[in-house]
């Protein structure tokens, strides 16, 4: 097997000088370093990896892009040049990782269609912020996308090589790429598995340049991407419903017409920021339409079998019958309309 190591670094510690230098006569194929635009005062650092060993290739960014950037940086080269290769195992620049460990994830990185994740154990060494980021991830990850990952946040990560065109492609460019590279081999059907790795964290990780809110944020949109579209979509609708409830008193025509006014929003919505498929609009359009008709259909009928059944307010009977088909619209849209194209 002919495996690359990828490391994204930005304003790095010494630490990642001797790990290059550990590794630099292992069975690695290529050691590639991406210099995530840091400033001058680290050039030393990254000239002293290049004297190391001829196995080096060092690619920079100008200016600070991101740890998700940097990787597919590495990603896209290896793409172009990276020839014959078989996998990829990408780890941090901060110390966190051993060469041991590299070595270990790399020799697991040994079937097609794989993602090999080393996990940390969360015991109470591990700095609060990283143990409680990482257990509710996880809790989420496995009620809503049914994906059992003890470590979702781990950098040490072993790569097949034709999963590779998948992660070129992914969006994002920071901290949350990484639970989106989870997501995406979830959804392609790409195996996983998990080694243990040893729990390293440097002077309670302050060397670490994730930004608690700020990245957090965007992690958990990532995550909660879906609800979000379905709320902003929903907004839209529920005012259009009243607006036209209110001139016409007609359940069926105004529930048609607040979708039509909400449609455009919803599908681009989908499209693009939930479902993030490349399926032209002359393929997923029109299926869209049909279960846009059909759901205003059958939102209609349960509005007003509920309004009048129980004689509450038909807004409230439109919140009710939306909840109630919710499940079923996501699981059409996710299997039928907004499938990927391989």
């Amino acid at each position: 097997m002919k495996i690359a190591l990828l490391i994204p670094a930005y304003c790095p510690s010494p630490t990642l000088i001797n790990l290059i230098r550990e590794l630099s006569a292992s069975l690695f194929e290529k050691l590639i370093v991406v210099n995530d635009g840091s400033s001058a005062d680290y050039d030393g650092i990254f000239d002293e990896l290049k004297i190391i060993t001829n196995k080096l290739i060092l690619l920079k960014h100008e200016t600070n892009m991101g740890k998700g950037a940097a990787l597919k940086t590495g990603f896209n080269y290896l793409l172009q040049h990276g020839g014959d290769i078989d996998g990829v195992v990408t780890a941090d620049a901060d110390g966190q990782h051993t060469a041991e460990d590299i070595m270990n994830v790399a020799g697991n990185s040994n079937t097609r269609k794989t993602i090999v994740l080393g996990y940390r154990h969360f015991d109470g060494s591990v700095p609060l912020r990283s143990r409680f980021g990482n257990q509710t991830t996880r809790k989420v990850l496995k009620l809503l996308f049914g994906l059992d990952i003890y470590d979702t946040q781990t950098g040490l990560r072993g790569l097949s090589a034709d999963i590779l065109p998948l992660m070129a492609r992914i969006p994002y460019d920071r901290y949350e790429y990484e639970l989106e590279m989870l997501l995406v081999c979830k959804k392609n059907k790409v195996s996983f598995i998990e080694v243990p790795i040893s729990t390293i964290y440097i002077d309670n990780n302050k060397s670490s340049h994730f930004n608690a809110l700020v990245d957090s944020t965007k992690i958990y949109f990532v995550l909660f991407r879906y609800v979000i579209a379905s709320l902003l979509t929903a907004a839209v609708d529920y005012l259009a419903f009243i607006l036209f409830i209110s001139m016409t008193d007609n359940i069926l025509l105004s529930t048609l017409m607040a979708r039509g006014v909400a449609l455009a929003v919803n599908y681009s919505l989908l499209r693009f920021m939930v479902f993030k498929v490349d399926t032209g609009i002359s393929k997923s359009f029109p299926k869209y339409i049909l279960l846009v008709l059909a759901a205003g259909f059958v939102t209609a009928f349960l509005i007003s079998t509920i309004s009048r059944i129980s004689g509450i307010n038909v807004v409230v009977a439109k919140m009710i019958s939306e909840l109630t088909l919710y499940p079923l619209i996501f699981w059409v849209q996710k299997t039928i309309i907004f499938t990927r194209e391989d």
